[in-house]
């Protein structure tokens, strides 16, 4: 694989993981089905992405919840992912 696409898949996996906390699924055990994988490995990636700033960690032990960082979020975007526009050239019928 490429770096490329090691380097994108790496987002992507990011990406899920974000979007599932924001939309609720914000303890280990439903980030890992969510991954589809086991509670050890949803809890390193998560905490890759609190390390990062984009996860903040609430409560402790079985009480453990996950919220987005919004702005860092918004941050890490901009960084990732760049979107452009482009007009169409108007065709001139005469």
């Amino acid at each position: 694989m490429t770096d490329e696409k090691r380097e994108a898949k790496k987002v992507m996996r990011d990406l899920k993981i974000i979007t599932a906390i924001s939309v609720g699924k914000n303890r280990n055990k439903d980030l890992a089905k969510v991954l589809d994988t086991d509670k050890s490995y949803a809890a390193k990636k998560i905490k890759d992405l609190e390390k990062r700033g984009l996860v903040n960690k609430e409560g402790s032990g079985k009480e453990v919840r996950y919220s987005v960082n919004e702005f860092n979020v918004l941050k890490f975007l901009q960084s990732r992912v760049i979107i452009t526009w482009q007009e169409k050239e108007k065709e001139n019928t005469k």
